[in-house]
């Protein structure tokens, strides 16, 4: 994996523990019997979620403006599959006991 890619990966990971905690939170005010404990969770969970969206935005800029494509080669790979035709018969089998010569 090159630089690029692991960059790219981490940021993914980032985009999606912000939007896990976010749902977590929201999941979590839920049950909250304060309103004032409920109103925290959920502005928190927004907050989350807005710095998802702002990691997303800067990750799709980043992603639209770098030509990738240009600067990693393509490679291919060709697959050949030999085909086998049926078994070859097996010669007579010699009797070793026997007197004829071959």
């Amino acid at each position: 994996m090159t630089a690029k890619e692991e960059l790219r990966r981490i940021k993914a990971d980032q985009i999606k523990t912000k939007r896990d905690g976010a749902e977590r939170a929201r999941r979590l005010g839920r049950q909250f019997w304060s309103a004032e404990d409920r109103d925290r969770a959920l502005r928190l969970a927004e907050e989350l979620d807005a710095q998802a969206d702002e990691l997303e935005r800067a990750f799709s800029n980043e992603s639209a403006a770098g030509p990738t494509a240009a600067q990693t080669p393509k490679v291919t790979q060709t697959q050949m599959q030999v085909q086998q035709g049926p078994p070859a018969e097996d010669p007579p089998a010699k009797d070793k006991g026997s007197d004829k010569p071959d």
